[in-house]
C-alpha cells in the first residue's frame, strides 16, 4: 500500500482512488465488495499548522486578536476557540547546559503577570523564571541551570548577591555602574548644595568614564581622599528633637559615600577591566552596565506586555514566555514543538481526564469529609471538636 493511501475507516481494509470531490480533494473507495465505503483523506494537521503559525505571530507580535481574525475572515471568538489548545503547548527548557558564557547579565522586572527574573548575554536570552519577589530562592532557580560564567553583571539586590554566592562561588561580580550612580544621585540629588555632596556626586559621574586600570586606581585614590577630607564632616552628629538621640547630621552624604566605598572595597566596580585570558568569544568586550539587558530586552518586553495587557495572568505569562523563547541562542522551530505535542491537544486531554478524588475518609481518620452538612451525634475519636454540647 502506498504511504499516503488511507485505510477504510469502517473495515480497515485497503482503498483505491475514486475520483475527486467537489472541492477537488482525492476520494478513496474501499476495495472490499461488501463494504465499498467512499472517503476523503483529510489532513487536520495542515489547518492546525496554519492556525498555530497565526498564533505564534500574534502572541509574539503587535497585532491584536481582532486584527488577526479580520485577516483570516472569521470572528474573534471563533479564532479564540481555534487557539484554545495552543495555550497548553509546553515551551522547552531554554538553557543549554553545555554552553559556558564569559559574562551574564541578570535583572528583575515587574509586569502585571508577576515578577520576571531574566538572565541574558549582550545578544540573547539565557534563562528566565517567574516569581513573586526578587528573593534569594527565586534567583537560585534562575541561576542554577546555567553553567557558571566568568562574570555576572547586576544592578544590586541582596537576593541576587546571595544567590550568586551560593550557586556560582567562583564567579566575579560587576555592579552596574549606572545603578551605582543612581544610588548616589538619590541621596544627594543631581544638584547638591554642599561641597561634600558636589564632590561625591562628581566622583559617581566619573565612574562610567573609566576605561583602563590606571584610571580605576586613580578613581579609588580620589574616593579615599574624599573620606580623608570630609571625615569629620561625615561623622558629625547632632541631637535629634524627635528621637532624643544623637544622629548623623549629614546622613545622605554619608550614605552616598559608603555606597561607593562598599563596592570599591569588595572590588565590584571595575571587574570588567580584568577579562579572562582565554575568553570564549574574543570579539565581545566586557560591559560595566546592564544596559544591554534593560534596553535590549526589558524595555521591548514591557512594551509587548502592554500590547497584550487584556489577557489573564497565566496567558500573559505564556505570551511573554514565547516572546523570550524566540530570543534565546538557538530556539527550536515552534511548529516542530507544537507538532511534537499534538498541537497542545495531548496536554488538554490529560487535564480533562484528571479525575477528582473526593476525600471519602470518615472521622476515624482524623480528617474532615470533603462535603458535610452537620456534626455527627455519634461518638467519634476526633480532636476536631474540643468544646460545646451536641444536642
Amino acid at each position: 500500500m502506498a504511504q499516503n493511501q488511507p485505510r477504510c475507516p469502517l473495515c480497515g481494509g485497503p482503498t483505491k482512488r475514486n475520483g475527486l470531490s467537489d472541492l477537488g480533494a482525492q476520494r478513496w473507495l474501499c476495495k472490499d465488495k461488501e463494504c465499498r465505503v467512499s472517503v476523503d483523506k483529510k489532513r487536520p494537521d495542515k489547518r492546525l499548522s496554519a492556525d498555530f503559525k497565526k498564533f505564534i505571530t500574534h502572541v509574539t507580535g503587535q497585532r491584536t486578536m481582532a486584527d488577526t481574525a479580520k485577516d483570516m475572515g472569521i470572528s474573534r471568538q471563533y479564532l479564540s476557540n481555534r487557539f484554545r489548545t495552543f495555550w497548553y503547548i509546553p515551551i522547552p527548557d531554554p538553557v543549554d547546559p553545555h554552553r559556558v558564557f564569559d559574562q551574564i547579565f541578570i535583572d528583575g522586572t515587574r509586569l502585571s503577570a508577576g515578577c520576571l527574573l531574566i538572565a541574558s548575554t549582550k545578544t540573547h536570552i539565557v534563562n528566565w523564571v517567574w516569581a513573586k519577589e526578587e528573593t534569594t530562592h527565586d534567583y537560585i532557580r534562575l541561576l542554577k541551570p546555567i553553567p557558571e560564567p566568568f562574570m555576572v553583571c547586576l544592578d544590586g539586590g541582596r537576593g541576587a548577591y546571595s544567590a550568586i554566592k551560593r550557586t556560582w562561588p567562583s564567579t566575579q561580580i560587576q555592579r552596574c555602574l549606572v545603578h551605582a550612580q543612581r544610588v548616589v544621585r538619590r541621596y544627594v540629588t543631581s544638584r547638591p548644595r554642599t561641597d561634600a555632596g558636589q564632590d561625591i556626586y562628581r566622583l559617581a559621574r566619573n565612574l562610567t568614564r573609566i576605561t583602563d586600570l590606571d584610571q580605576a586606581a586613580k578613581w579609588s585614590a580620589q574616593l579615599h581622599n574624599f573620606y580623608v577630607t570630609y571625615k569629620d564632616y561625615l561623622n558629625e552628629k547632632t541631637l535629634s528633637i524627635i528621637t532624643g538621640k544623637r544622629e548623623f547630621t549629614h546622613l545622605r552624604v554619608r550614605k552616598a559615600y559608603y555606597s561607593l566605598e562598599n563596592l570599591d572595597r569588595k572590588q565590584w566596580l571595575f571587574t570588567y577591566l580584568n577579562p579572562p585570558d582565554n575568553p570564549t568569544d574574543p570579539d565581545i568586550q566586557w560591559a560595566s552596565t546592564t544596559n544591554s539587558l534593560e534596553g535590549g530586552f526589558n524595555s521591548p518586553l514591557k512594551q509587548h506586555a502592554r500590547l497584550h495587557r487584556g489577557r489573564s495572568g497565566e496567558r500573559q505569562r505564556k505570551t511573554i514566555d514565547w516572546w523570550l523563547y524566540l530570543r534565546i541562542h538557538q530556539p527550536q522551530d515552534p511548529q516542530k514543538i507544537a507538532k511534537k505535542c499534538n498541537w497542545g491537544r495531548d496536554a488538554l486531554s490529560k487535564v480533562n481526564a484528571t479525575t477528582h478524588n473526593e476525600n471519602k475518609a470518615n472521622q476515624e481518620t482524623g480528617r474532615p469529609a470533603l462535603y458535610d452538612d452537620a456534626i455527627s451525634t455519634e461518638y467519634n475519636h476526633s480532636v476536631g471538636i474540643r468544646q460545646g454540647t451536641i444536642h
